[in-house]
């Protein structure tokens, strides 16, 4: 290894410890309340040595969003491996995204807080990679739906692209409801887990094919 790739691995494994340092703070006080200050105190450098590595906070929190991308990319493709047929993948991506949400509960924090106004200009070097991952889950999403059309489980005449993106949007308010919501639901004595399923049931009624006997 030379001397330029032996410098180069070291600032990668400084800049992964900021960031490592920097998801705590992050994780227990949100975004704005985190300055790069504190990240450099929580580090052990300067504020000038920490610029040395990432231009500003917002670079450093979207590595950390990408790291949950990651882990959220990851549980999609592997809910979709089963000989389940389109409509069975379907539910279990969605049961997927719950499983993110509640084993992952700070990088769904920040993934969710990313996709607020707050970032819909950024461009930097983890922009590429988030933007490839957040297709990739609409992707997953529509074959599945596709597969199911093929396979007779799901009913022909939807347009898999305008479900994908159905689910996408409204599975962000199932898994974490508003404060109202969740005051109703548990005024009902409705579990969480049983509202997401409830509502998982519902998306299935609304795509099942009724003309297939097996399925109702």
């Amino acid at each position: 290894m030379s001397i330029q790739e032996l410098k180069e691995r070291e600032k990668e494994e400084r800049r992964n410890y900021i960031v490592d340092a920097a998801e705590k703070l992050f994780f227990s006080k949100g975004y704005d309340n985190v300055s790069m200050k504190d990240i450099a105190d929580e580090v052990g450098i300067s504020r000038a040595a920490l610029y040395l590595y990432f231009k500003n906070k917002e670079v450093i929190y979207l590595a950390i969003v990408l790291r949950g991308m990651r882990i959220m990319d990851k549980l999609f493709k592997e809910s979709v491996k089963s000989d389940k047929n389109g409509l069975g993948k379907l539910e279990d991506t969605g049961w997927a995204y719950f499983k993110f949400y509640r084993d992952f509960t700070d990088y769904y924090g920040v993934c969710a807080y990313f996709d607020s106004q707050r970032f819909s200009k950024v461009d930097n070097e983890y922009m590429p990679e988030i933007n490839v991952l957040r297709e990739e889950t609409i992707r997953i999403t529509r074959e599945s739906i596709e597969e199911g059309i093929e396979d007779g489980s799901i009913r022909a005449n939807v347009n898999s692209m305008e479900i994908a993106v159905f689910i996408a949007i409204t599975s962000k308010q199932i898994v974490n409801p508003n404060e109202w919501a969740t005051r109703s639901l548990e005024g009902e004595e409705i579990s969480h887990e049983q509202f997401i399923g409830d509502s998982m049931d519902l998306w299935r009624r609304m795509l099942v094919n009724t003309e297939n006997k097996n399925l109702k």
